[in-house]
């Protein structure tokens, strides 16, 4: 039973971790939004927007790839 619940704990820990870049950047740009650090009119909004998503999914990507190495067989 212990071994069971340390591999679901171990995976759900990894998961968190590797997503947690994503989940950064998800309210990065929502705290931008919330507390109006920019407004709809700032230039290249749209641009920057996506920007930091695809760093944040690049980020989270690049931490899964390192929390689980391919294992040869």
């Amino acid at each position: 039973m212990v071994p069971d619940l340390k591999n679901s704990v171990l995976f759900y820990l990894k998961a968190f971790l590797a997503l947690a870049p994503l989940i950064g950047a998800m309210y990065t740009l929502y705290y931008f939004g919330k507390y109006e650090v920019w407004i709809p009119e700032t230039p290249h909004r749209d641009k920057i927007t996506i920007a930091v998503l695809v760093l944040g999914f690049f980020a989270s990507f690049w931490l899964y790839s390192l929390i689980n190495p391919k294992k040869n067989a």
